[in-house]
């Protein structure tokens, strides 16, 4: 029998040391860094990542539906629609971990095994977020070059393209820096015996490979808003410059004329 999990991006991310206050006062909840694990039945976990992510083993609908809905009181910037990703798994009697058409057949599902695969898919939902992110910018973005290429101008305000530079900014730091997509997670550190099971799920999920995708084109982004930028300045060095000019040229023919 198979059994499912589901990765849902609800948010930027939760008030964490709130959500856990008010879990904590259940029995079946525990924190481990920058995770909440709930518990309520044998077999059954929820992962809670301080990033705005949960992971669902085996929930059914109205009990995921109840958490989520508990989820979003506690969600900074809530997405709507959220971000999903759903794959199964089920326990073999054969040694290790094997993945193929988001199938998981593996030899343990004690919580700390399921915890190794929930970093991994976790990291992938919030990824799927950035990517769905990247690509509406792309789309709002696309015609600066175009315009570049045809008129070899464009009518940009400075606040605006600002804002922009900003925006890119924020992602790509969200994802080198805040969200540690690119990184293995401590937890995987403080339990190197359950890192085969982090590393195939996430190699599956190419986690590795769609956050460079994703930090190159933030980069090519940021290259194209950063050269606009440049060309915002040369622009203005120039119109002072012609002041200053025109001012000369007015103070020389007043003296010429008194």
């Amino acid at each position: 029998m198979n059994n499912n999990i589901r990765a849902i991006c609800l948010a930027e991310r939760f008030r964490f040391d709130d959500l856990y206050e008010f879990l904590s006062h259940q029995t079946h909840a525990a924190r481990m860094r920058n995770v909440i694990h709930l518990n309520p039945d044998e077999g059954v976990h929820a992962f809670l990542f301080d990033y705005g992510v949960c992971v669902l083993f085996q929930y059914d609908y109205e009990a995921e539906k109840r958490l989520l809905d508990l989820l979003r009181k506690y969600a900074i910037n809530p997405l709507d629609p959220c971000v999903e990703e759903e794959l199964e798994y089920r326990r073999t009697s054969e040694p290790g971990i094997r993945i193929r058409n988001d199938l998981i057949e593996i030899d343990d599902v004690a919580e700390l095994t399921c915890l190794s695969l929930g970093h991994a898919l976790a990291q992938s939902t919030k990824l799927a977020f950035f990517e769905s992110s990247i690509e509406e910018t792309i789309k709002k973005t696309k015609y600066i070059p175009e315009a570049l290429a045809k008129k070899g101008s464009i009518t940009l305000s400075r606040t605006k393209l600002a804002r922009e530079r900003g925006r890119v900014y924020l992602e790509k730091s969200h994802i080198i820096l805040q969200f540690n997509l690119l990184d293995t997670p401590e937890f995987i550190w403080e339990y190197p015996e359950l890192e085969h099971y982090y590393l195939a799920l996430s190699r599956y999920l190419e986690i590795t490979p769609r956050a460079t995708v994703l930090k190159n084109r933030l980069e090519v982004i940021q290259e194209l808003l950063e050269m606009m930028a440049d060309e915002q300045k040369h622009s203005h060095s120039s119109m002072l410059e012609w002041i200053i000019i025109i001012l000369i040229a007015i103070e020389i023919v007043l003296f010429f004329v008194k």
